[in-house]
């Protein structure tokens, strides 16, 4: 009990104080080496001496404070390594924190971009659809008065088939005045539009028989309205068209075989010359002979009348063809224009081309210049009746049944 209790004065107790856990951790291997080296040499002086037992047992109480040293500094390290990887983790929420943060900024700024751009397309929608509601009104309103123009005409047609019943219960000829009126109006197309009045008087007479078939002592002047359309136009003066459409192209068609025209070497040669004899005593006279003969066959000289053209190549005469031809098609076009100046103009060009590059002794060309001749005469007149008398009696008589009076000027 003594030996337990301690002076706060002794020796020991201030060595105890001494090695304390306070120290440096630095120093804390040395200690503990020291504390091993005192530990072991206690044991091997176990019977030494009882003088040195103060020092023995102050050194084995120091045993349990190393431990607990080496405890604080195990706990230290493992707190410092705790603080550095809580630091290490909490550094790394941090970077994550701030990657999303990023990234949802980002995300918010696509998501506007993408509003913005779906307000406009629904702008450009709502825009779309107010015009084409536009559209559709217009449209609605425009066959509202489509339809009431159409029951307007349906209501008109019924009229009309009305009226047309009742003129025909009133006159039974009515169909064969209508007849008659389609007749007139053919005969004037065949007029104004085909130019052929042979047709058109055929067509006159056949409605002057459908009139004179009724039998109604009333259109008398109806009758004398025909005839003197038929006398007009039996007395106009007009251009056979066709056939002369025909004449030419026959000779646009037969242009290109034409032989063109040459130049004539078949000259006379001169038989005045004298024969070389075989005498040597006609010698003077045939050194003559001979020197006359080669004078005049070195330099030969010729004489021709009429006017030298110049030879075509192939490519020029095919040129010449299609200019010809060309002209003849602008005669058959001015015959439908009735334009005779031009009609004229393109004959006499294409009779003058002929002439002066084609052999006029080829008998077929001069069978084409004898047909552009004819055709050169032609005389291009166009038709001056403008309409016949019968047409407005015809459709009075078609209209009403009958036809109307005329009223007389007053006096």
């Amino acid at each position: 009990m003594e030996n337990n209790k301690k002076d706060p004065n002794s020796p020991a107790h201030k060595d105890e104080k001494v090695i304390s856990p306070a120290q440096n951790p630095i120093e804390k291997p040395l200690q503990a080496k020291k504390v091993n080296a005192t530990s072991q040499q206690s044991a091997d002086n176990k019977n030494n001496n009882q003088t040195n037992s103060p020092v023995n047992n102050s050194r084995r109480k120091a045993k349990p404070s190393s431990w607990w040293i080496r405890i604080g500094v195990l706990f230290s390290l493992l707190v410092a390594i705790v603080a550095v990887a809580s630091c290490y983790w909490l550094y790394l929420q941090l970077s994550q924190q701030s990657q999303d943060q990023t990234q949802l900024e980002q995300s918010i700024t696509e998501q506007v971009t993408q509003n913005k751009s779906l307000k406009y397309e629904l702008q450009q929608t709502v825009m779309a659809s107010n015009k084409r509601f536009g559209t559709l009104e217009q449209q609605q309103l425009n066959d509202t008065k489509a339809y009431a123009k159409l029951a307007e005409l349906q209501q008109s047609n019924k009229q009309l088939q009305e009226r047309v019943a009742v003129i025909a219960q009133r006159s039974p000829n009515h169909w064969m005045a209508s007849e008659a009126e389609y007749l007139v109006r053919m005969a004037g197309r065949k007029l104004w539009l085909e130019n052929d009045p042979q047709t058109a008087i055929g067509l006159l007479q056949s409605a002057d028989e459908r009139i004179s078939a009724m039998k109604d002592p009333a259109l008398t002047l109806l009758r004398k309205a025909l005839a003197e359309d038929i006398i007009k136009v039996n007395a106009l003066k007009t251009t056979d068209i066709t056939n002369t459409i025909f004449d030419l192209d026959n000779i646009i068609n037969d242009v290109e075989g034409l032989p063109l025209n040459r130049v004539d070497e078949n000259f006379t040669e001169n038989k005045n010359t004298q024969a070389v004899t075989d005498s040597i005593d006609d010698w003077q006279q045939n050194l003559a002979t001979t020197w006359h003969d080669l004078t005049d066959g070195f330099i030969t000289i010729r004489k021709r009348t009429t006017d030298l053209e110049p030879l075509l190549s192939p490519e020029q005469q095919w040129y010449l063809v299609e200019n010809i031809r060309n002209k003849l098609l602008q005669a058959q076009l001015a015959l439908y224009r009735f334009d005779q100046v031009n009609y004229q103009q393109s004959i006499a060009l294409a009779d003058k081309w002929l002439q002066q590059y084609f052999d006029l002794t080829d008998p077929k060309t001069k069978a084409i210049i004898a047909s552009l001749d004819k055709l050169a005469k032609v005389k291009v007149e166009k038709v001056t009746l403008n309409k016949f008398q019968a047409s407005p009696l015809l459709q009075q008589l078609v209209t009403y049944g009958e036809i109307m009076p005329t009223q007389e000027p007053a006096q």
